[in-house]
């Protein structure tokens, strides 16, 4: 319940902005592995390939959503939902030829489909694929670690580890208590961002496929997505339990589909537009 305060609404908005830079890197790090030694401008031409890729994809996906939800309503039974399944695939596809990763594709056409009459719909029918491959992607993650190589950077990884941290908490704490949050809210909005989650992983187990990361660095990856994920939960319950607002002016708490930014961005109007 916690999701509906006015933190957690910026958390949840800031995480989806979080993964979208995370799959631009993930974007950066096969262009790396494919093309070997890479140029400074040939990376800066790499990050505005995607960047198109995103902006064309995400400009079309919500033109033509409203159309398509409608005519996939059209569809008795499941039969919308497999339609919906084999369209994520397709452009999932089409963001691996464009030589970026399937999962930019697949995470947008899922963002896309979020303001549709029918996304939840969609979400409670192929909830259980998530069950069943969620669980076989950290086994496999888990099996690529090579301990020793850990134990190595172990050093390493813990100074890292604590970079990070500082870098979430004050990277996004500090702009949370210049946007109407006090000093509670900005620290739970800063440890809520902290658990590095399953791009972080897909980015480092890319980078080791592809030889741009070796054991030791993978290692580095895991340690700190471990640490800072056991970390976060330890010190958000104390901190929601101090039964005191975020918000230096409290004026009650709003709904998920609100944020402190609706002044300028409706996210609830553009799903009734689209709708």
């Amino acid at each position: 319940y916690k999701l509906d305060t006015s933190e957690g609404v910026s958390i949840l908005a800031a995480a989806v902005i979080d993964d979208i830079l995370g799959i631009l890197v993930l974007a950066l790090v096969i262009s790396m592995g494919h093309g070997g030694d890479i140029s400074l401008g040939e990376l800066g031409m790499i990050g505005l390939k995607a960047v198109g890729f995103i902006g064309i994809l995400v400009f079309l996906g919500f033109l033509f959503i409203k159309k398509l939800s409608n005519f996939l309503l059209k569809f008795q039974g499941k039969t919308y939902v497999a339609v919906a399944a084999a369209l994520c695939f397709l452009i999932a596809a089409l963001a691996e030829m464009f030589g970026l990763a399937m999962i930019i594709g697949a995470y947008l056409t899922g963002i896309i489909f979020s303001v549709t009459k029918i996304g939840h719909e969609i979400e409670e029918k192929l909830v259980w694929t998530a069950h069943v491959i969620v669980p076989v992607f950290f086994a496999v993650m888990g099996m690529l670690v090579d301990f020793k190589a850990m134990l190595a950077g172990l050093v390493f990884g813990l100074v890292i580890t604590v970079f990070a941290i500082i870098g979430k908490i004050v990277g996004c704490g500090l702009p949370a208590l210049f946007s109407g949050f006090n000093f509670l809210g900005s620290l739970r909005i800063g440890f809520g961002m902290l658990p590095r989650g399953e791009v972080a992983l897909i980015v480092a187990g890319v980078g080791l496929a592809a030889g741009i990361i070796n054991q030791e660095v993978f290692g580095v990856s895991i340690m700190m997505t471990i640490i800072t994920t056991l970390m976060a939960p330890l010190i958000l319950v104390p901190l929601f339990k101090i039964d005191k607002s975020g918000l230096k002016q409290a004026a009650g708490e709003v709904s998920t589909t609100q944020t402190l930014v609706e002044p300028y961005f409706n996210w609830s109007n553009t799903e009734e537009a689209l709708n």
